[in-house]
């Protein structure tokens, strides 16, 4: 059912639009104003109900998309498919702090290698690319976190290396012995099937030579990873809980 016209959603106002956008939503989930299976609002409707953009809406629905909260069905609309946030089984003693220095330094690392790996990535650094980006997929597919942390770490080598800039290639590979477990730890926090075509918009940039498309779809990816952050600090009565 669509939300009652008696709930309506209150103006967003703070700077980060999407992660504002998405604390309103999930408020609305918790008090119960959508219940499961509801069909949501069309993204147009949502972002006048906020007084935000379109684009700011869809990407919002993109993150919950990911993390299992909402389903989008192809001709038919966005629905809630899990009314709660997902709570995750966390087995790494990470802090917050950790993971957050550990996705700042991939950050500041993948944007810029991804351009470079998009100019002058060669045939056989493509198939390398390709190859791995399969093999995480084939990890999604058995339900094997564990398997696609560690494999998903060769795959955005495999992009650093196509960089070939020697000094971004060493600094990533000293992230070898503890990507996987750091990973883990924010895979936990929503279903595993949603990252079986995460990167498909980064291979394809990387494919055609696109270099601002592929820093833009590494950006994009990391706009649900800041999601995940700011849960794995709330489960962990971090700064951010709230």
């Amino acid at each position: 059912m669509d939300m009652p016209a008696t709930s309506p959603l209150p103006k967003v106002s703070r700077t980060s639009l999407v992660d504002e956008v998405i604390g309103v939503m999930r408020k609305m989930l918790s008090e119960d104003a959508w219940s499961a299976g509801a069909k949501l609002p069309s993204e147009q409707e949502l972002g006048r109900q906020l007084g935000v953009g379109r684009s700011t809406v869809r990407e919002a629905l993109r993150v919950l998309g990911h993390l299992g909260i909402v389903e989008s069905r192809s001709g038919l609309g966005t629905f809630v498919a899990n009314r709660s946030m997902p709570q995750g089984r966390i087995e790494h003693p990470q802090t917050p702090e950790d993971l957050q220095d550990l996705y700042e330094f991939r950050r500041a690392l993948e944007v810029p290698a991804a351009r470079l790996a998009a100019e002058r990535r060669t045939a056989e650094q493509l198939n390398r690319i390709q190859a791995a980006w399969r093999d995480c997929e084939r990890a999604v597919e058995r339900d094997s976190a564990s398997d696609f942390a560690r494999l998903d770490y060769l795959f955005h080598l495999s992009i650093v290396q196509a960089s070939q800039n020697r000094f971004f290639i060493d600094a990533y590979k000293s992230l070898e012995s503890s990507f996987a477990s750091y990973v883990s730890s924010i895979l936990a926090l929503g279903p595993l099937r949603s990252m079986l075509h995460f990167h498909d918009g980064l291979i394809f940039a990387i494919e055609r030579g696109d270099a601002d498309g592929a820093a833009r779809a590494v950006a994009e990816n990391f706009v649900e990873t800041d999601v995940r952050l700011r849960l794995f600090s709330q489960k962990a009565g971090g700064p951010d809980d709230r």
